[in-house]
């Protein structure tokens, strides 16, 4: 069973790649403080030390696998389903030409709509695991590991893996949660392709069965339902909901002449 090429080349291919990195990217850019530690005025009166140095420390402080992860997510959370599930509306190309044309001509047209319902679902899957490993494989460049213990997901592996490996559990996460995740909304989005008639109420659906699946998992205070902390799938001392203001620490400790290693990170 091979992928076509018409397929592989579909525009909604490449628009979740490029969505899904780039939101990866904005919402750390934003939610780490990243953007206001470049922006930020360092000649206030108040502040003890150098420009290079004040930034330095600002930029240490949220170089972190803890927060890249947490912050990456922060602001995408609520809407990340539909940047999985982008690739599988190309099978609406499917529908619309070759089911209609083949539903009376060609015996075996069922077996035609799994295979392709299979290969969407895979093709969107990879695309999500492939976007989010090249997405970790850059932020390992310039981050590094400040907790030694992150707990949830965790847990299920060897003693001290995480510290010695924080970028093989990331790679582990993607290749595990984020990829069972990213198989289960793209298989329901192409069922939901074959009922509806229109790519935005595929998107719409989605995203309601996301929220209200969400909501259950708030109220039973059940783990099964709780898919929102599935997308972090681990416990550090914040959750995406309300990452830590590491810029506004941080100044406080140059403001008052506090050691900035012993007090933030």
């Amino acid at each position: 069973m091979l992928l076509s090429k018409f397929k592989i080349r579909s525009r909604y291919m490449a628009l979740s790649t490029f969505l899904l990195f780039g939101g990866l990217t904005l919402s750390w850019v934003f939610a780490s403080h990243y953007f206001e530690t470049m922006t930020m005025d360092y000649n206030a009166p108040d502040l003890a030390g150098s420009k290079e140095d004040i930034r330095h420390s600002f930029i240490a402080g949220i170089s972190t696998w803890e927060v890249f992860v947490d912050s990456s997510m922060f602001h995408i959370i609520n809407f990340i389903p539909v940047l999985f599930i982008l690739p599988t509306l190309g099978l609406f190309g499917e529908k619309r030409s070759l089911y209609v044309l083949g539903r009376h001509r060609f015996p075996l047209i069922k077996k035609a709509v799994y295979r392709d319902v299979l290969q969407y679902t895979l093709l969107s899957t990879f695309t999500v695991v492939l976007t989010y490993l090249l997405y970790y494989s850059i932020g390992a460049i310039f981050v590094y590991r400040s907790l030694d213990d992150i707990g949830g997901f965790a847990s299920i592996l060897p003693q001290n893996f995480y510290s010695n490996h924080p970028y093989l559990f990331f790679v582990f996460m993607v290749c595990t949660i984020y990829l069972c995740l990213a198989f289960v909304f793209s298989l329901l989005a192409c069922v939901l392709v074959l009922l509806l008639n229109r790519e935005y109420k595929v998107i719409v659906s989605v995203l309601i069965i996301y929220f209200l699946y969400g909501k259950l998992g708030v109220y039973t205070q059940s783990v099964w339902f709780d898919i929102f902390a599935s997308f972090t799938a681990f416990n550090t001392m914040y959750s995406t909901r309300r990452l830590p203001n590491y810029r506004k620490e941080i100044y406080d400790c140059f403001r008052n002449d506090i050691p900035i290693f012993g007090s933030v990170l």
